[in-house]
């Protein structure tokens, strides 16, 4: 077992050495304290507008990614979806960071594209984690999808250069080093002390306790014994007295133990231990001969029988039953078991130190926005929009609005300037309150999330709304707006989903043929044959019994021979499907009153909204006033076999003039 416990030693000895100093060079060096490895300061430049990571570089989720960066000009660090990255640097020039070899070599790719300004990255909303104001450092916990890192300068300007680290903070890094340390300095001091263990010398105290030594049987003890005398011839002189004791042949000045001795002059032996057995072996006669003395290389002639003594056989223990082999496979198998267990302990410890690869392969998708950045944007909308509406500004309601509610609120500009030119008329501040937030999830731009809330100036109704992002870069505009009375049932917005084909589908009709039938019925009036597939509002039916009122009204008149009302779909319509599967869409009509004028007969807007778009201005054929309209409406499942239900419809007039 001695050649199995220096093996074991010069194994272990070699394998602690390099695990101490790795796990020292772990903890101290690379690691520290704060769980983080990071890389060294390198310098990024682009000429483009950005430096970004490609997404296969963030293939990890779990730890904190740490990004740092430093430059003449203010710089802006973010990590967002490669999705919104991707759409917002699309067609620009950027550098992107393709590979990376530890410790601090990077490889990159220019990407040709436009160099102009664009928006700066702090006015965005969709960046999982940004850089504070002031700041050019971010931490993020890294999820599980497709995310870029992005080094630009905050103001979007091109021409980016700065000294950029990254570091990940990994949880119980720093302890996995220390034990992995602790671990090779015992494995150390367990080869050490396997190769340079001495083997004991056990002291006999106890004859009887004493290990028997195995001695073979033919082995002979050649030590001198008494042997009877010789009988006296006459010739002879008179005899010599026997000696007292025999001596060994090859230490004369030995005594013998086993010889007589004279009761007056005793020699005293040796000091020897012996166990029994072996005393018994070195009396037997079989070993120690008979008779007077004589050279030992002579046989021994002796007068007297010599009793056969049978030999004792040695006792010879197999190694495997020794105590010594036992104590030592008992050690080895000891040694062994803490090896197990201190590479069982550094498994289980460390198995959640790598971090699991990200397993999100489908297409990237998000909701459009969060809870809070919706209701941001309302928030900033309040503000923009009252501004706005105090100075009639449209091109400050163009940085929260888009088309239709662009139009609209443009169109109520010109006329509010016209009708108002003193400015004493204008439109009280409102807000929208308590808005609750629909925001289904995208893989592409544009985005959208619809909100209902309440209007501080209108308690007896809410206002429901879509916003929409055209591209990753652009701000969040109000482009569907309409005002239900609040008795109105609305559909629920928590958990809109975009649809679907499969949703379109279980219709019971499709949205763009829903928008031609109400084109169809509003045209017609409540006696239109599409009437029977709708359910009208409130706001429907007054505006039906208000149109019809007018065209009486205007055909009575002299000079106008005769009145048409014609509505036509315009744009797409907006299809959300709700929890229950019905459809929330929003869809815009335009309508043309036309009133055709009597023949030698002229007309002219002398007053009313229309004579803010043409005042004064003699017609021979025909007059016309061209409306916009919002509609949102509900389309119920073929199963449910409910009509359709007009939440609301809001008008607003955006032109005039004649022929």
């Amino acid at each position: 077992m001695r050649f199995a416990r220096i093996t074991l030693g010069l194994l272990l000895t070699p394998a602690g050495l390099l695990a101490a100093v790795a796990g020292a060079a772990s903890a101290f060096w690379l690691v520290g304290p704060d769980n983080t490895i990071s890389t060294p300061s390198r310098e990024l430049a682009s000429h483009g507008l950005a430096v970004v990571t490609a997404p296969t570089l963030l293939d990890r989720h779990g730890p904190t990614l740490h990004v740092t960066a430093s430059g003449d000009k203010p710089l802006f660090v973010g990590v967002g979806q490669d999705l919104d990255v991707r759409d917002y640097l699309a067609g620009a020039a950027h550098t992107r960071l393709i590979r990376f070899d530890p410790p601090s070599t990077f490889g990159t790719q220019d990407l040709r594209g436009k160099t102009g300004k664009v928006t700066p990255p702090g006015n965005l909303d969709w960046w999982v984690a940004r850089s504070a104001p002031g700041s050019q450092s971010v931490s993020w916990p890294m999820q599980d999808g497709r995310y870029d890192v992005v080094v630009m300068n905050a103001d979007g300007t091109p021409a980016v250069g700065a000294q950029v680290s990254f570091g990940v903070q990994v949880h119980r890094l720093f302890g996995i080093c220390l034990l992995v340390l602790g671990a090779g300095v015992a494995l150390l001091a367990l080869g050490l002390a396997l190769l340079f263990r001495r083997r004991r010398t056990a002291v006999v105290a106890d004859a009887a306790t004493t290990t028997e030594i195995p001695v073979q049987p033919e082995s002979r003890i050649p030590v001198l014994v008494p042997t009877a005398p010789r009988a006296v011839e006459a010739d002879d002189a008179a005899p010599e007295p026997a000696p007292a004791y025999r001596v060994s042949p090859f230490a004369p000045e030995r005594v013998s133990p086993f010889a007589p001795t004279r009761p007056a002059t005793t020699v005293p032996a040796a000091p020897m231990f012996m166990s029994a057995a072996a005393v018994a072996r070195a009396k037997s006669p079989a070993l120690i001969g008979a008779g007077s003395p004589q050279r030992y290389d002579e046989p021994v002639e002796s007068t007297e029988p010599v009793e056969a003594v049978e030999a004792v056989e040695s006792a010879t223990v197999p190694l495997a039953a020794s105590p010594e082999f036992e104590k030592s496979d008992e050690a080895v198998r000891r040694t062994a078991a803490l090896l197990a267990s201190g590479a069982l302990l550094l498994t289980t410890t460390s198995c959640g130190l790598m971090p699991p690869k990200n397993s999100l392969t489908a297409p990237d998708s998000r909701p459009a926005v969060t809870l809070a950045d919706a209701q941001a944007v309302v928030q900033h909308y309040n503000q923009v929009n009252n501004h706005a509406n105090q100075t009639r500004d449209a091109k400050l309601s163009g940085t929260v609005e888009g088309n239709p509610t662009l139009a609209q609120t443009q169109a109520g500009f010109v006329i509010g300037r016209k009708l108002d030119a003193t400015g004493k008329a204008k439109s009280k501040p409102f807000t929208y309150t308590d808005p609750e937030i629909g925001a289904p999830q995208f893989a592409s731009y544009p985005m959208r999330f619809v909100v209902s809330s309440g209007v501080s100036n209108a308690p007896g109704n809410r206002q429901l709304g879509v916003w929409q992002r055209e591209n990753a870069g652009s701000p969040w505009l109000l482009t569907h707006s309409v005002y239900p009375p609040k008795a109105t049932e609305l559909p629920p917005i928590d958990g809109l989903r975009t649809a679907a084909t499969s949703d379109l589908n279980k219709l019971q009709s499709q949205p763009a043929a829903v928008a031609k039938d109400l084109a169809a019925y509003l045209t017609g009036g409540e006696n239109a044959p599409q009437s029977k597939l709708f359910t009208p509002s409130t706001s429907l039916s007054n505006f039906l019994k208000l149109r019809a009122t007018s065209k009486a009204t205007d055909t009575a008149e002299p000079y106008i021979a005769s009145v048409t009302d014609a509505y036509l779909p315009s744009g797409d319509p907006l299809t959300f499907i709700t929890s229950s599967g019905d459809a929330l869409v929003f869809l815009s009509i335009t309508e043309q009153y036309l009133q055709r004028v009597e023949p030698g007969s002229n007309a002219y807007w002398t007053s009313g909204e229309a004579t803010a778009f043409s005042s004064m201005v003699k017609y021979t054929q025909s007059l016309h006033q061209d409306y916009l309209h919002q509609v949102a409406l509900v389309i119920p499942t073929k199963t449910s076999g409910d009509a359709i239900r007009v939440l609301s419809i809001d008008p607003q007039l955006i032109g005039a003039g004649g022929l």
